[in-house]
């Protein structure tokens, strides 16, 4: 009989609570003789904090992979899912095809045991000013959100707007914040700061209507409101909330734009978290002295889910030189989310150029198959020494078949060759080609 692969469950975790609050990921590789085939049913810990790099070439599967995350997470019995909450960054707006079932894998899905079904708890959040325009076009967004512009600081502002630190403007930006700091203005809107910048008279006039432009370019991002969207707005236990950053895949100083959204989300977060956790501790140090008249009360009290944390193109936020308006608030989840309970699944197609921290902070690798000279360096930098071979060692000889991958599991100190389970959802990810064609009947499991 078959035993089941828990990923990032440490043996005395499997022995305390068996495969309960894991989710369904694939199954592994076994070869015999010259014969490979699928065997185990692979599944991965989402309960504890875990930081997951997902990396493969272009078309791999990385993004399929998240996705498969994401649907296990919020498949799981009720009472463990409303523990869990789901933020998917989406940058290339892809994931909302979740809400869909997989109906063009039906017969794939059936050899694994599995039916087509789109996500009932998904709700997709576009930025404000352009929730409208995407529901016309028929992508079916839910809700909008925004940030408020006095949450944002002069090092945020700069590296949206991607300044020198010595440049003239980024000198003014940081002072007009200083003068609302010490008015004790503490919340204003971005026609404020512009106001202010006219009104000032230690710049000249030059850098002052370079900074009045980038203000009014920010306007027309469509993301600032007066209000700001809650953080418990977005996390929302047993639900998957994606953001849409694809409206600015293409505009100029996007990236920018998406790390700065990406960043504050991430720094609330991460805030919040921390705060919760301080609570419950004080509950449970409550329950250890008096445990029987506390434990009832503990109980009726709504708790802030765990959260984990998606993000695709991770090294265009976490670069391995020079830092984005993400960096600072996704290196510290990368450092000290486990504390707080944050998990971060992080899914690139260039390891070798991602921050450094990525690769010494992640206790799970899931790496289907590259090629690139520098993102096999980075990758066989990450061997542990309880490996014998370079883990590109090991997927080269992975078959050659959609979802194949390698996973590195620091918990346990174990390797698993895994074929990732199909979609139960429909996948948004996949390259369009300018054939039709009717997909194959012998699909295997």
């Amino acid at each position: 009989m078959a035993f089941d692969i828990i990923i990032g469950r440490t043996e005395e975790d499997r022995k305390k609570f068996a495969d309960k609050g894991t989710i369904f990921l694939g199954k592994s590789y076994v070869k015999m003789g010259q014969t490979t085939s699928l065997s185990n049913p692979v599944h991965l810990d989402v309960t504890k904090a875990h930081v997951v790099f997902l990396i493969g070439k272009r078309g791999g599967g990385k993004s399929y992979s998240a996705g498969v995350v994401a649907e296990g997470i919020v498949d799981l019995p009720e009472d463990i899912a409303k523990n869990i909450a789901v933020i998917m960054l989406d940058t290339m707006g892809v994931y909302w095809t979740m809400k869909y079932p997989n109906e063009k894998d039906a017969d794939l899905l059936e050899k694994w045991g599995l039916q087509p079904k789109g996500l009932e708890k998904i709700r997709i959040f576009t930025p404000i000013g352009k929730f409208e325009e995407t529901k016309a076009i028929g992508i079916p967004t839910d809700f909008p959100f925004s940030i408020k512009a006095s949450e944002l600081t002069g090092e945020d502002w700069r590296l949206a707007f991607e300044l020198d630190i010595s440049h003239p403007v980024t000198i003014l930006i940081e002072k007009i914040l200083g003068d609302l700091a010490e008015r004790k203005i503490n919340s204003y809107d971005i026609e404020t700061i512009i106001e202010m910048i006219r009104k000032d008279q230690s710049f000249t006039n030059e850098t002052k209507n370079e900074a009045i432009n980038r203000f009014k370019t920010a306007t027309k991002w469509g993301l600032f409101s007066n209000e700001g969207t809650a953080v418990d707005v977005l996390v929302k236990g047993g639900a998957v909330s994606i953001l849409d950053l694809s409206a600015y895949a293409t505009a100029e100083g996007g990236w920018g734009v998406k790390s700065l959204v990406i960043g504050l989300i991430a720094k609330k977060i991460f805030i919040e978290r921390m705060v919760s956790r301080q609570l419950e501790e004080i509950e449970a140090i409550k329950v250890g002295y008096s445990y029987f008249k506390i434990q009832e009360e503990s109980e009726s009290k709504e708790k802030k889910p765990l959260v984990w944390f998606l993000l695709d193109e991770a090294h265009e936020y976490l670069p391995a030189e020079g830092k984005t308006a993400a960096t600072d608030a996704l290196v510290a989840i990368l450092r000290e989310g486990r504390q707080p309970g944050i998990s971060l699944l992080l899914i690139t197609q260039q390891p070798g150029k991602i921050h450094s921290d990525v690769l010494t902070q992640s206790d799970i690798v899931i790496a289907h198959r590259i090629t690139a000279r520098r993102d096999v360096d980075a990758l066989n930098s990450m061997m542990q020494s309880y490996l014998g071979d370079t883990l590109t060692g090991y997927l080269n000889i992975l078959p050659s078949e959609p979802g194949a991958a390698i996973i590195l599991d620091d918990n346990s100190e174990r390797l698993y060759p895994i074929r990732v389970r199909p979609k139960f959802s429909w996948h948004g990810g996949e390259a369009p080609t300018a054939i039709k064609y009717k997909r194959s009947m012998n699909l295997g499991i």
